[in-house]
């Protein structure tokens, strides 16, 4: 299946990493990179010296042997302590041999190298509006070697110089303020001075004609670039990530004890970047996230908690750094962390941690149930494996048993012990121990058996409620906790709800319980009504699966969006939701507790929600008879809505996301005709609205062309693909399943709304040859275009109609070939999970007699 050896061999074993570092200690690197090929061709060049140490630590023994990573095209040159070594001799496929070695040395590589795949290494990016050119970074975990000779592991830290050569009208960012720019001719050379000690993944050089904004209002002076296709919308989203970026980074300063360690902070926005990285004082995001029409207030929250995420990894990643990749959780985890923690102390979120946090708990809890569910903390063999720990287990539930560990020990307690994290180990790296270590130092709870019980162990256990009753009255109440061979102590609570005398819900109890057995009596409940509703978990405090006990989940499904309180009514959702995923409500059953709950709702974060989950219930987990009725039920609860929401306001938005989701109607298509025809609307609301009538066959190329020139954005040709590719129309699903799987694919930034446009719901028929297509082809794309790129296709535009058993068992060949990488084996039977789940959900709640 795969071309790359590297893909099932690993790259970098732990193994090796480990003799590496116990041997070797870098002093520092001196890169000039020669970038000016790069204007009309893909290729460039490095000039690498590193000044390194081996065997001089006590008890390291006599001289030895190493290694070098490099991933070049030509090693043109190579010299040890001034001595010329034949490239012939000493490199051995993508390493470079060195030794016999004792004691300080210096190595000096030239090599010859070509731009690669977005994301690898060094990614040279023509901007179709201009034909502009720009080449930019991206190392972790394993590919700084692709663009200059390292040692390329985190624990072997070390400064870096880097002078570029480019173009003469580019500009060059860098990790800091460049300490000298001259003119060569045609040619421009910048010069960086040493960054602090840092692993090779956090550096970044980025460069082409770009556009900038600078700010010189914080301590520290930022800048913000991007193409210059994109220079008004750079332009006026400045102030607001300026702001937030001199905040955050001072309150962190002052709380971690340490006050950030670089002379600039700069961010770059670009086309085809997969996410944002941590770069130290060059973050790199994809420039989707500069806003080109004005933004909702939830993309404006999405994207302030990316900002913070990635600004927090200056300390977490970069001043300490994990020791190995088995750490990822110490950076991603507490980036995600410190983010919703910033953003409540800086006013982002509008509660202590909202429902942003309930959110993130729904994510972690629906990954830790799928096959590839593992321990936030655990070995990791190889580069292979630490690619495929970038997900949901790593962050989000990572941040999730943060906050509980915040909680065991105190926020005080907590902040202290990782000043003194910092304190012991900035400029080098950290483990779980050393971090347990330090927060120890500030605490008497248990934190080394928490660890044990809560990151060292995999899954989630499921909280159900068993109650007997007689009459109208209960008799009997136990919590049960699952599985037997994995029990965890959980901390929660149980809220009892009636309908009062207008209808409305009051809770008349809460039980506090602390829960570790298996089975827990609840007595508090005996006697109490049974109509009365019992939500687990009603102040949102467990990491648990909730199942309440029948006569609540009947209850729950017709009241819980009416309960009293954000987070009770987030509590009801998820536990919802979780209840579909086990087939235990139907697609019918949610659709109408969503529906029902749009105008109890006041919090816009949870109104979202509510909407997402309506339109996933009349979807993918609905069975192909019942879908028109779903989605036209609760598009009809957005337009009720509609009219009693403040036109242009963000929850009237939300509904219009809905509304664009699902409508069906006549006159529910009328009303989006119709708000296309207003012009008021954000741009991204629109291709949405204008996607549904192309779904429909409402709307047709004529329509996206008038669209494309109205929007005036330089991307505004891939949503118009969007558009396109949701026509029910055989040639439109050709056309849009070899843009998916051929060539370099669809940009990560257009892969969320491409995938559910291609496989839209009502389109069955016409969908499942395609379907049948897509494993195969997506293997074949991996190997050309890189297992991250499939990685992302199959994450973000996975068939979800045309599916059968059929389909699974060849997503689960693929995925378990032996020779099929970590990256793309993982995700695959992740879906394959998540597929089965949709189709026996279709087969339990297909109605005999449809709507």
């Amino acid at each position: 299946m795969t071309s790359d050896p590297e893909a099932t061999t690993g790259g970098l074993t732990a193994a090796e990493a480990a003799a590496r570092s116990a041997l070797v200690e870098v002093q520092g690197y001196q890169v000039e990179l020669d970038l000016t090929g790069l204007a009309d061709g893909s290729s460039f060049s490095s000039h690498t010296v590193i000044d390194f140490s081996y065997g001089t630590f006590e008890g390291a023994g006599g001289p030895g042997m190493t290694w070098v990573d490099l991933v070049a095209e030509e090693v043109a040159a190579l010299a040890l302590d001034g001595v010329l070594l034949d490239p012939g001799d000493v490199v051995l496929g993508n390493r470079v041999r060195l030794g016999p070695l004792g004691g300080r040395h210096r190595l000096e590589v030239a090599a010859r190298h070509r731009s690669g795949l977005p994301g690898r290494g060094l990614t040279r990016t023509v901007d179709p509006a201009d034909g502009s050119v720009y080449a930019w970074t991206q190392f972790q975990p394993y590919d700084a070697r692709r663009v200059f000779a390292c040692f390329d592991q985190p624990d072997l830290k070390a400064t870096f110089a880097f002078t570029v050569r480019v173009p003469r009208d580019w500009l060059v960012v860098s990790g800091g303020l460049a300490s000298a720019t001259r003119q060569d001719g045609d040619v421009s050379v910048w010069v960086f001075p040493p960054t602090p000690r840092l692993p090779t993944y956090a550096t970044a050089v980025c460069a082409g004609q770009l556009e900038v904004v600078r700010s010189s209002a914080a301590a520290v002076p930022m800048a913000l670039y991007s193409r210059r296709s994109l220079a008004g919308p750079l332009e006026r989203n400045a102030a607001e990530i300026f702001d937030l970026s001199r905040r955050a980074l001072e309150l962190f300063g002052s709380t971690f004890g340490r006050p950030y360690d670089g002379d600039s902070y700069d961010h770059v926005f670009l086309p085809d970047q997969p996410g944002a990285m941590e770069n130290h004082g060059c973050v790199t995001w994809n420039d989707e996230v500069l806003f080109r029409s004005e933004p909702t207030a939830e993309r404006r929250r999405r994207r302030a908690l990316v900002q913070l995420h990635e600004l927090s990894h200056m300390w977490f990643g970069n001043l300490v750094t994990p020791r190995w990749w088995d750490g990822l959780w110490l950076s991603e985890s507490f980036a995600d962390w410190a983010a919703q923690w910033a953003a409540a102390e800086l006013g982002v979120l509008d509660g202590r941690w909202s429902v942003a946090t309930a959110m993130e708990k729904e994510r972690a809890a629906g990954a830790d149930q799928l096959a590839t569910t593992h321990p936030v903390n655990r070995p990791v063999a190889d580069l292979a494996a630490a690619e495929a720990n970038f997900d949901l287990i790593t962050y989000a539930k990572g941040a999730c048993m943060l906050r509980q560990l915040v909680d065991l020990v105190g926020e005080a307690a907590f902040l202290a012990g990782l000043r003194s994290y910092f304190d012991q180990h900035a400029g080098g790296n950290g483990s779980l121990i050393t971090l347990l270590g330090s927060l120890a130092q500030h605490t008497r709870a248990d934190v080394t058996g928490w660890s044990r019980e809560w990151l060292e162990t995999s899954g989630i256990n499921t909280l159900s409620l068993e109650v007997g009753s007689a009459g109208d009255r209960r008799t009997s109440a136990v919590l049960v906790q699952g599985p037997a061979d994995a029990l965890r102590r959980h901390d929660l609570a149980i809220g009892a709800y009636r309908a009062g005398p207008d209808g409305a819900m009051v809770r008349t109890e809460r039980i506090d319980l602390v829960v570790s057995a298996e089975r827990t009596d609840v007595p508090e409940l005996v006697g109490t009504p049974v109509a009365e509703l019992l939500l687990l978990d009603d102040a949102d405090q467990a990491y648990a699966v909730l199942r309440p006990d029948e006569a609540s989940i009947r209850n729950l499904v017709a009241n819980g969006g009416a309960l009293p309180g954000t987070v009770a009514r987030t509590v009801a959702r998820r536990t919802v939701k979780g209840l579909l995923q086990d087939g235990l409500v139907s697609a019918t059953e949610v659709v109408e507790f969503a529906a029902g709950a749009l105008s109890d709702e006041s919090e816009l974060t949870h109104l979202r929600a509510l909407v997402a989950l309506g339109a996933e219930a009349a979807g993918p987990w609905a069975g192909e008879s019942e879908r028109g009725y779903l989605q036209r039920r609760l598009a009809g609860a957005c337009l009720d809505n509609l009219v009693q929401a403040k036109a242009g306001g963000d929850d009237w938005l939300v509904l219009v996301e809905g509304l664009a989701d699902c409508a069906d109607s006549p006159e529910q298509l009328a009303r989006v005709e119709s708000l296309l025809a207003d012009g008021n609307l954000p741009q991204p609301i629109r291709w949405r609205l204008l996607t549904r009538l192309v779904a429909v066959g409402a709307a047709g190329v004529d329509e996206i062309r008038v669209e494309q020139v109205r929007a005036q954005d330089p991307d505004a040709h891939w949503y118009a693909e969007v558009a396109r590719v949701a026509a029910p129309d055989p040639a439109a699903k050709d056309v849009g399943l070899d843009l998916l799987l051929t060539g370099e694919g669809v940009p990560a930034s257009v892969l969320r709304n491409f995938g559910p446009a291609l496989w839209q719901s009502r389109q069955d028929a016409m969908l499942a040859p395609r379907a049948a297509e897509y494993p195969d082809r997506l293997a074949a794309f991996g190997e050309r275009a890189g297992w991250a790129a499939a990685h992302r296709v199959a994450l973000f535009a996975f068939p979800t109609v045309g599916i059968d058993d059929v389909f699974i068992q060849r997503v689960l060949a693929i995925a378990t070939a032996p020779e099929s990488p970590p990256l793309l084996r993982n995700v695959l039977l992740d879906q394959a999970d998540r597929t089965q789940r949709f189709i026996e959900a279709r087969r339990l709640n297909t109605p005999a007699h449809p709507h």
